[in-house]
């Protein structure tokens, strides 16, 4: 991309991306029919929750519905999990429910001091899940009873993830932790560059753990103490979504509209691009599915990173797809949950939800272009002021995300349109 800028010279190479807020969209999202989570494939059934407040038990073969159940709030990104005949889900109403998964009858819930964005993640005799209050906790399954909680110093919108007896997690404090379940202490923590706000558990090859951060980076972490192996840089928008593990590779999905598959050594094998942030990755069978804010749900070849089919929805799609046989489910913002053929993206059935589309806050309101001006050229140019635009295609990758400008020239100094020469600050 080229800025036209009078005076100015200004190639792509002299743009970088700078967040500037927290990631809190998920939070934001106003009361509707739309659903943003992974459907739960349980028992003949599949169930999901909607920003219309409710929760949505449906046939799985037919997409009818068998029960809704109400709560007093928006139930987002925190995804059902199940055990024993229970549904486990929370909402942004602050409480974590506990449903009779025939009947949708309440057996017992749990309230927490902010919302719940997370899904749980049922260990051993104990639920676990985060919540915006900055806590991680864990329940008995049975009765809701507290076990204990662990408090971070941020927003825990992390996913966590299982492994032998203890629970991995993310925060916005940077850190990830590894907590044992049975007693509800800090085994191990590693520290990040920015939130952790992963939805999707965790990718584990046995040793290993495989954690995306908002600081652009894929990290590569030893179970038994929390080392470092190795990290890449996979995005320039951050990562939200956690890696998903294949057969012997990791799929990294990335706010930037791309999917990779990579070697456990770090290798890009193949890269896959769409032109919005894209959601969890799901393996099944040789394919890899995923949604994307672009309005698609895609379809591509797990070993060759080619387009099989891509079905298209209303509105923007975001998180993940359940998969069995020959069908997939996902949920769209268009307020449909929708089945289709696995092989050839054909529908089988779509459901529509109470209410219309929710409002999302755009991904890109958390950064800004920074543009990199020399010196030299404000020397000459600094009596002058400018008019700025950006000249660029519409939906073409230089424009996606386009944001506010911020001029920098020096790697200390950044500030809305403004200029720094030997501590001299000026406005354009």
């Amino acid at each position: 991309m080229e800025g036209s800028f009078p005076g100015f010279s200004v190639e792509m190479g002299d743009f970088e991306v700078k967040k500037t807020a927290t990631f809190d969209r998920i939070w934001k999202i106003t009361t509707g029919g739309s659903m943003a989570q992974l459907p739960l494939l349980y028992d003949g059934r599949l169930y999901v929750g909607s920003f219309n407040h409710n929760m949505y038990c449906l046939d799985a073969q037919t997409g009818k519905l068998a029960w809704k159940f109400r709560t007093r709030d928006r139930i987002g990104v925190a995804a059902p999990v199940a055990s024993k005949g229970i549904i486990y889900i929370g909402s942004y109403d602050q409480n974590f429910y506990a449903l009779d998964a025939r009947t949708g009858e309440l057996i017992w819930k749990y309230k927490t001091e902010d919302k719940i964005t997370t899904r749980a993640v049922v260990i051993d005799d104990a639920v676990c899940f985060g919540s915006v209050d900055r806590n991680f906790y864990a329940l008995r399954k049975d009765n809701g009873q507290l076990l204990w909680k662990f408090r971070t110093m941020g927003h825990v919108t992390s996913d966590p993830t299982p492994f032998n007896g203890n629970v991995l997690f993310g925060s916005h404090d940077e850190n990830f932790y590894c907590v044992n379940v049975k007693s509800g202490k800090l085994l191990w923590k590693f520290r990040t560059q920015d939130e952790i706000v992963n939805s999707g558990r965790f990718a584990i090859d046995g040793e290993h753990v495989y954690l995306t951060s908002m600081d652009n980076m894929l990290y590569k972490i030893r179970l038994q103490d929390g080392f470092l192996i190795w990290k890449k840089k996979m995005a320039s928008y951050g990562l939200c979504c956690s890696p998903t593990m294949g057969e012997s590779d990791v799929f990294v999905p990335s706010d930037d509209g791309n999917v990779f598959r990579i070697d456990t050594g770090g290798n890009i094998k193949w890269k896959f691009s769409t032109t919005k942030p894209v959601g969890v990755v799901t393996v099944h069978h040789g394919k890899v599915y995923f949604t994307c804010e672009d309005k698609n749900m895609y379809c591509i070849n797990a070993e060759t990173g080619k387009l099989v089919w891509n079905f298209r929805t209303q509105e923007l799609n975001w998180w993940g797809v359940a998969a069995e046989d020959k069908r997939i489910y996902f949920c769209s913002y268009d307020c449909h949950v929708y089945a289709l053929d696995s092989e050839a993206g054909g529908l089988i059935w779509k459901f529509r939800t109470d209410g219309s589309p929710s409002y999302i806050p755009p991904h890109n309101d958390m950064y800004e272009f920074v543009i990199k001006v020399p010196e030299s050229e404000i020397n000459e140019n600094k009596e002058k002021r400018y008019d700025i635009k950006i000249s660029s295609e519409e939906d073409g990758d230089v424009n996606f995300y386009k944001s506010r400008l911020t001029y920098q020239v020096s790697t200390q100094y950044a500030a809305k349109g403004k200029y720094q020469i030997d501590s001299d600050e000026e406005e354009f």
